[in-house]
């Protein structure tokens, strides 16, 4: 335990002391008895209220309201640790008193932690008593240790005011050492008939083996695993210590899948000789897929001064392209049809987290699987490295959607992936499931914090868990918490107590080195478990687990990072998109012409927010009169229609109230996003007066031109609506509702460039050729803006340029699968023997 954690609970102690305990006693001493010494009868009640008051009645209600929010303040106290003792998850809550139950919960937890940390409580120091420690076996049950010792270990019987601090300070030379000692003796009988399963508490007269300077405790695999089972059934333990453990032990165990039956393909040998799992490979495979995706979505069409040419992908890497090859070759091995491109997407799309993590196989082909969440899993061993590799990359790939976030310190990051630090920072930015810290102790304050917010939250919110908090909102960002670190006193400290609590707050950890907390297995170079300890013993012994090497681990790690394809430079002005700083009179300006993008005033970098919110944004853009619940709903999660919108639109206007600074001079009335109640229902809508939208802008532009009647008020109101063209509605972007609206909007662009360019088209030829452009680069399949480009091209005298033109739309013919149109090829040979004509 930390100083300030410590410092914490010890002013939550006294608090709840002082105020359970302390007040009523001076209060008592103060005032006196708060109920008079007998009962009043009716005409001594209306003789006191029909006296003139001194002060003394008014005095008496005050005292009776401080003794009452007593009452029910101890009450509040009384329900959480009776809640606690039994192990409830979940307090049952009194009515009228929420706000009092959460002070006295949130006291009453952090008071516990003096209780539950594994450090040295008092001034004789003893080891904490987290029950959790106990090597258990992997079917329940604290491991019965019945063996006598051996020759070699001495036996040290425990004196009055003895501790495993202090025995292993006098005794190994170091304190820290304690945790051997509680390794070597956990479910020992003792001589007065009880055995040791507390490390925090030892008796007189109990007699404890020692571990002789320089062993190495672990357990003995030299007879099977079914051998070692205790040889009496172990007591379970007390209800107050089952609520210490992580979780109960069918589910903190490894899901075995035995049957040889299922998919024996689940494993995939590379010609490296790593072995990865074959969701992995699909993983790395999907994630090439949406890089490719990704470079030719943001293709630029090259300008009619440029040739067309057939210009092959750019190949991938070679450990990326073998397991990309072994994720189609398993479709075809199955006698199923390899899914396109867009399919592996759409299936490879979720945003719940992973409840478990595949870690290897079994001799018989059968893989492993264990809990996402526990104890800790820690790797030791020849070995041990690509373990580690391979179980990093692997949680990182499943991250996507904040579902996982894995937690490591550079210096090991770049040891397990042999990336540079600084690339790994870099990679932090645009991973949302990768947080690369500085140090060590910065990845252990990442992890304690998050830790010590969600309990918050729990209690805040009256959740007995994340996964409660997740179904509730699911605009909420709660990923699961992973720490990568190696085992050292300051991790034991700082992470032990999390790991070990029951499940509630969604963390779990990956360890190199020995963790007595959770479970240790010793992996060999051949990548086999041939020792381990702990919960999931049984579960993963002897098996091989997954590993890759550091080539592997950099080329995959790569793959998964987003890439981004610079665009094409054009000549003239670049289409109108959202500006890099906003500074209109609008606190917010909302992009939704192209990818979509808030940009608030004053602030360069537009504001990043979760794709969830990005959709609701753009639907209430679309519907500027507002629109429904329901609505809003089926637009979000269109398979799930029983989803609360209100926790979305909560997030969405902290996130946008936060980045501007905004105080609501109207507390009855939600910021941003309004919602107006009507005889049909709430509807929600943008507020105009904070947020301005391009589309808005874009609609306004058109209907000034459709009033416009004068030529140069036509030309000016499609100069202001060029500018606003900015591209597909809400591009990147992929939802059921926004094809009605996308290709319209694109299609309406496109004409308004193609009338710019015909109005300035003899004044100003090169705007009208630019304005074609951007109408071709926009809506790349008609063949009218070819023409037009063409002929403007040749009235301009580049030849050449109007050849690559019609290149251009052959060549798209091309990529379409459809026979060149007889009708434009005519067209294009009249403009051009025309030209030559005129030449």
């Amino acid at each position: 335990m930390t100083l300030s954690r410590l410092l914490r609970a010890l002013v939550a102690a006294i608090v709840l002391a002082a105020t359970v305990v302390g007040f009523p006693i001076l209060f008592y001493r103060l005032v006196g008895f708060p109920l008079p010494d007998h009962i009043p009868t009716l005409q001594e009640v209306g003789q006191r209220l029909a006296a003139r008051d001194d002060g003394t009645l008014f005095i008496a209600v005050l005292e009776l309201i401080a003794w009452v929010a007593w009452a029910a303040f101890s009450l509040s106290v009384l329900f959480e640790i009776g809640a606690r003792l039994i192990g409830a998850r979940l307090t049952p809550r009194l009515s009228g008193l929420g706000g009092m139950q959460r002070l006295a919960a949130y006291l009453v937890a952090s008071a516990s932690l003096l209780a539950t940390a594994p450090a040295a409580m008092a001034a004789e120091a003893a080891p904490p008593p987290v029950v959790a420690m106990a090597p258990s076996h992997a079917l329940g049950g604290d491991v019965v240790r019945n063996e006598p010792p051996t020759a070699h270990e001495p036996v040290y019987q425990v004196e009055q005011g003895d501790s495993l601090w202090e025995i292993a300070d006098d005794k190994l030379g170091s304190p820290r050492r304690w945790k051997q000692i509680w390794k070597l003796n956990a479910g020992s009988p003792q001589p007065d008939g009880s055995r040791f399963s507390n490390p925090g508490v030892i008796q007189p007269g109990w007699k404890l083996r020692l571990p002789y300077q320089g062993r190495r405790i672990e357990r003995d695999t030299s007879r099977p695993l079914e051998t070692q089972q205790p040889t009496k059934p172990a007591s379970r333990p007390p209800a107050a210590q089952v609520e210490d453990r992580h979780e109960p032990a069918e589910s903190a165990q490894a899901t075995l899948h035995t049957s040889v039956e299922q998919d024996r393909r689940s494993a995939i040998e590379l010609e490296s000789g790593s072995l990865v799992a074959l969701g992995y490979a699909a993983g790395i495979s999907t994630a090439y897929v949406a890089n490719r995706l990704r470079r030719r979505r943001r293709h630029t069409p090259p300008s009619a001064s440029d040739p067309v040419v057939v210009t092959p992908e750019p190949k991938p890497d070679p450990a990326v392209a073998e397991v990309r090859r072994a994720h189609i070759r398993s479709f075809t091995e199955r006698g199923e049809q390899v899914p396109s491109d867009i399919e592996l997407l759409r299936d490879a799309h979720s945003i719940d987290v992973p409840e478990k993590l595949s870690i290897g196989r079994h001799a018989d082909g059968s893989p492993v699987e264990i809990a996402l969440t526990g104890p800790g899993l820690s790797l030791t061993g020849d070995g041990a490295q690509d373990v580690a590799r391979y179980l990093l990359v692997d949680m990182v790939r499943q991250s996507s959607n904040f579902r996982i976030e894995v937690v490591v310190c550079s210096e090991l990051a770049e040891v397990i992936t042999g990336i540079p630090a600084e690339e790994l920072s870099a990679m932090s930015d645009a991973l949302p499931g990768l947080v690369v810290v500085p140090t060590a102790d910065a990845a252990l304050q990442h992890f304690e914090q998050t830790y010590f917010t969600r309990k918050y939250m729990l209690l805040e919110r009256e959740a007995s868990n994340i996964e409660e908090l997740r179904e509730r909102d699911p605009g909420e960002v709660l990923p699961t918490i992973v720490l990568v670190a190696e085992v050292d006193d300051e991790v034991f400290d700082r992470v032990s107590a999390p790991l070990v609590a029951p499940s509630t707050a969604a963390v779990a950890a990956v360890l190199l080195g020995d963790w007595p907390c959770g479970t240790t297995s010793e992996i060999n170079e051949d990548h086999q478990v041939v020792k381990v300890e702990g919960q999931l013993a049984e579960a993963i012994s002897g098996a091989e687990l997954f590993h890759i090497n550091e080539e592997e681990a950099a080329a995959h790690l790569r793959e998964l990072l987003p890439q981004e394809e610079p665009a094409a430079v054009v000549e003239g002005p670049a289409p109108s998109s959202a500006p890099e700083s906003w500074s209109g009179p609008h606190l917010v300006r909302l992009s939704v012409l192209g990818p979509p993008t808030v940009n608030v005033r004053g602030r360069s970098a537009p504001l990043e927010l979760g794709w969830l919110q990005l959709n609701a944004l753009v639907y209430l853009a679309l519907h500027p009169a507002g629109v429904t619940r329901d609505q809003l709903t089926t637009a979000l999660w269109p398979e799930d229609t029983g989803k609360d919108v209100h926790n979305t639109l909560r997030h969405l206007r902290n996130a946008l109230v936060t980045a501007t600074g905004y105080e609501n001079p109207e507390r009855k009335r939600a910021p941003f996003i309004n919602a107006s109640t009507t005889q049909e229902g709430a509807t929600y809508h943008i507020d105009p007066a904070l947020v301005s939208v391009d589309l808005w802008d874009y609609r306004a532009a058109l209907e000034e031109l459709r009033t416009a009647s004068e030529p140069m008020s036509k030309l000016s109101a499609l100069r202001k609506a060029a500018q606003l063209c900015g591209g597909e509605l809400a591009h990147g972007l992929e939802t059921e509702w926004i094809d009605e609206h996308r290709y319209p909007l694109t299609r309406s662009q496109a004409d308004i460039l193609s009338q710019l360019a015909e109005l300035c088209g003899d004044n100003d030829p090169e705007q009208a050729l630019n304005a074609l452009e951007r109408a071709r680069a926009m809506d790349p399949d008609t063949e009218e803006t070819y023409l037009r480009i063409v002929r403007l091209q040749l009235d301009l005298g580049r030849r050449d340029d109007a050849r690559r033109t019609v290149k251009l739309l052959r060549q798209r013919h091309t990529d379409l699968g459809i026979p060149p149109a007889p009708r434009a090829e005519k067209a294009f040979a009249t403009l051009f023997a025309g030209n030559e004509g005129s030449r």
